[in-house]
This record gives C-alpha cells, sequence and structure tokens, in this order.
C-alpha cells in the first residue's frame, strides 16, 4: 500500500519508470498508468479534439485517439526528456504525446481505427516517417543517426507514390539482413495494397532506386 501511495506523489518521469517494469511488477505499473493517464488526459484530449474538428472528425474519434494514445505509451513508455526541446519535463511530456496522439489519428483515417494491435498481430505496415520512428527497435544512438537522415529524406519520401512509400519505409523498418521481411507483413503488403509478390518487388525497386538517386545527388557524387 505505501508503494501505490508513493506512486500517486511520483513525478512523471518515475511513472513512466514504473509503467517500463509491467513485467517485474505489474501492480505498480498499472498504478503509475492510472496515475500518469489521469494527469495528462485532459490535455491529450483537448489537442484531439483541436486536431479531429480540423480533419472533420467528431469528439467521439477524438476519445478514441486519446485511449489509442495512452495504450501506445503503455506498451512504448519510451519519453527521453534528454531529447525534448523544452527543459519542462510536463511540456516535454505533453508535446510527446501529442506526436503520438497525431500519428493515432493518422493511424485512423489511413484504416479507420487506431486500435493497438496484440503482440501476435503486431507487425503493422509502415506508413508515415513517423510510422517509422515510432516503431524503430534500433539503438539510441542508431535513432539518433535516424532521425537526421529522415530529415534528409523526407522531400523524397513525400514525392513518391503512397504505394512506394508504404512499401520502401516497410522493408527499411522489418529487413536487417538481405531482402526478406516477416511472412505476416508481407501478406499484409499483398492484401492491404492490392500487389501480388512481383509487384511489390518491383515498387520496392523502384523506390529504392529513386531514393539512392536523390541521396548520391545530395552527397554530391
Amino acid at each position: 500500500m505505501e508503494v501505490i501511495e508513493e506512486i500517486k506523489m511520483a513525478c512523471s518521469l518515475d511513472l513512466l519508470e514504473y509503467i517500463g517494469w509491467k513485467d517485474e511488477y505489474p501492480e505498480e505499473a498499472k498504478a503509475a498508468f492510472s496515475v500518469f493517464c489521469l494527469r495528462y488526459d485532459q490535455a491529450i484530449l483537448k489537442n484531439a479534439e483541436i486536431n479531429c474538428r480540423k480533419w472533420n472528425l467528431s469528439s467521439t474519434v477524438a476519445l478514441d485517439i486519446v485511449n489509442c494514445t495512452f495504450a501506445r505509451v503503455w506498451k512504448y513508455p519510451s519519453y527521453n526528456h534528454e531529447k525534448s526541446k523544452t527543459k519542462n519535463i510536463d511540456n516535454g511530456i505533453k508535446r510527446w504525446l501529442n506526436r503520438i496522439s497525431f500519428t493515432q489519428l493518422a493511424n485512423y483515417t489511413d484504416k479507420g481505427t487506431c486500435h493497438e494491435p496484440d503482440k501476435e498481430t503486431d507487425l503493422s505496415l509502415i506508413y508515415t516517417l513517423d510510422d517509422f520512428v515510432e516503431n524503430s527497435t534500433v539503438d539510441s544512438l542508431k535513432r539518433k543517426e535516424l532521425k537526421e537522415q529522415l530529415s534528409v529524406l523526407e522531400e523524397v519520401l513525400n514525392g513518391l507514390g503512397e504505394k512506394h512509400k508504404i512499401i520502401y519505409l516497410t522493408y527499411k523498418l522489418y529487413t536487417h539482413e538481405g531482402n526478406n521481411i516477416p511472412r505476416p507483413v508481407s501478406k499484409k503488403l499483398q492484401d492491404e495494397l492490392g500487389l501480388v509478390p512481383g509487384s511489390i518487388r518491383k515498387y520496392k525497386e523502384q523506390a529504392n532506386k529513386q531514393v539512392d538517386n536523390f541521396l548520391n545527388q545530395y552527397n554530391g557524387k
């Protein structure tokens, strides 16, 4: 009981740390998550309602976006204040949550839902650069390098066709060696994009060539 009372008074960074221990200390993690949600839900709801109005979506959708945002936090309590552009921890966390919220809103408009898949099906296609960064599993140093690279690639990726971009980003996330991606991801590409495997390979080759050409020009080669 004393630990739970301490959690209620903990700073937000400590709450996220407790949430990250959900496998080892599930009760404490749940308590920390509850406190964290109560602490930020109104601020995130306000932001979600503003964005939903801009996209002609209802306040009910905004509530769904908030739920999906916190579901994402439960799975990935990965806020790093050292990378925040503000000294104030609460403001930094709100900005982080708002970015997650916007990504969930994009998921909603793309797929009609923002709900988090379970562990067995959590092999989503990558639609945007934000999706790519959020789902990346690289270490912190490589993540920093990746973000710098993405700022360079944003122009060329936005110039790709939608299917080209999805295939390029999805392959970049799921292939670490060679050209193979998990079979469920390959099946999702076929089903959601309406393409046969040969067409997907062609799209990938075209996207890779366009990005490589851009980088060669950018680097003055």
